[in-house]
């Protein structure tokens, strides 16, 4: 009886076992990547609440008396700029107005423009120039009141810097009020979420992220 020879050992066997399983692996996790989560398509970036803005009442362009309780229920967005300012605030104000754009459709959501002097700016003026801007008297407020309380609220109720330089020794360079250009998004709580760059492309953009991610908060 004829023995049959041994078998031949394969040099091919480990190494296509060893590509089998890799191949296993990157199926897996292909898959398990194009798996969509639960709040895949959902705005899941977080604002926490960082402070409340304490009550307030200034007189809007229209006459009208307006408190922080008109503004309860809603997401509001507050500059800060005075009309004869000759640096930067005809670009934050021009921001806003392509921010009022963007949110036409949304009746949830309110603009609020604070005067930094208001010694010039009364509600007349406050008049004329919102309406250089294309302000919607019902979606976009201009609000102006005695100095020390509107200037407490913004330093101490938005932190933002205002400071009045009339009266001081003049500097090169030095404006008639210094203040700071920033949007603040506040939620339907009143309180402030973030602050924003209020003279670029940039800031805007993200504040309209902000309020998107407000709104989605708001339906969770």
């Amino acid at each position: 009886m004829t023995t049959p020879p041994p078998s031949k050992p394969s040099y091919y066997r480990w190494p296509i076992r060893v590509l089998g399983i890799l191949l296993v692996a990157m199926v897996v996790y292909r898959f398990s990547n194009e798996t969509p989560s639960p709040d895949q398509g959902r705005v899941t970036n977080v604002l926490p609440k960082k402070l409340l803005v304490p009550n307030f009442g200034l007189m809007e362009r229209s006459g009208k008396n307006i408190t922080n309780h008109d503004l309860a229920g809603k997401i509001y967005v507050a500059d800060f700029i005075y009309t004869t300012c000759p640096g930067p605030c005809p670009l934050v104000t021009a921001n806003m107005a392509k921010v009022q754009a963007a949110v036409a459709d949304d009746p949830h959501v309110q603009l609020v423009t604070f005067t930094v002097d208001p010694q010039t700016d009364t509600p007349g003026v406050l008049a004329t120039y919102a309406n250089k801007y294309g302000a919607d008297p019902n979606r976009w407020w201009f609000l102006t009141g005695p100095e020390k309380p509107l200037y407490d609220l913004i330093q101490n109720g938005f932190y933002q810097s205002v400071e009045d330089n009339r009266g001081k020794p003049p500097e090169d360079g030095q404006f008639t009020i210094t203040h700071s250009t920033s949007f603040v998004l506040v939620d339907a709580d009143g309180y402030i979420r973030n602050w924003y760059d209020a003279t670029g492309v940039d800031g805007r953009a993200e504040l309209l992220k902000g309020i998107k991610t407000l709104e989605e908060e708001e339906k969770q």
